[in-house]
């Protein structure tokens, strides 16, 4: 049952390594972005916004995935799925707080996108976006360290 456990927990944050990475990948968008004109920067663009809306569905599906295994881990060692949800670390409290802030991060980027289309004024939101989407990533750093950390004490067992 021990095996099993190790197994259902460590699927989380082999996900969201991926997660991670993409978001390292997305952030890029504030260097790379200033580097483009025309019709480069456009569909650049465009493809930043629908890759920031994935990454916010894969991440609400990374949470989903390590709150099921949770659930998974509470039947299987002490049989209820209830047994094993709440929080028990740092780790496990900052990941819902970090899911608010990429919804954050990504709210202003649509803001952002409407303003841009509607040709108003849209150099404030671009800016309370990008540094929400700072904020994130610090936030990440430190959550995926926690995460690392926690992976140990995982693997290392009572």
């Amino acid at each position: 049952m021990e095996t099993i456990s190790t197994l259902l927990l460590l699927v989380h944050p082999a996900l969201a390594l991926l997660i991670v990475l993409w978001l390292v990948r997305q952030h890029g968008w504030r260097k790379a972005g200033g580097t483009l004109r025309g019709e480069a920067r456009q569909q650049a663009l465009a493809q930043h916004v629908k890759d920031g809306e994935r990454l916010l569905l894969a991440t609400v599906g990374v949470v989903v995935v390590a709150m099921l295994a949770r659930a998974a881990v509470g039947v299987v060692e002490e049989g209820k799925v209830t047994a094993m949800l709440m929080p028990q670390s740092l780790h496990g409290w900052s990941g819902p707080v970090g899911l608010w802030i990429l919804w954050t991060t990504v709210r202003h980027g649509r803001r952002t996108l409407e303003s841009m289309e509607a040709g108003q004024s849209f150099g404030h939101q671009r800016t309370v976006h990008g540094r929400a989407a700072d904020l994130m990533l610090v936030l990440v750093g430190l959550h995926a360290f926690l995460g690392f950390l926690y992976t140990f004490m995982v693997l290392g067992g009572p």
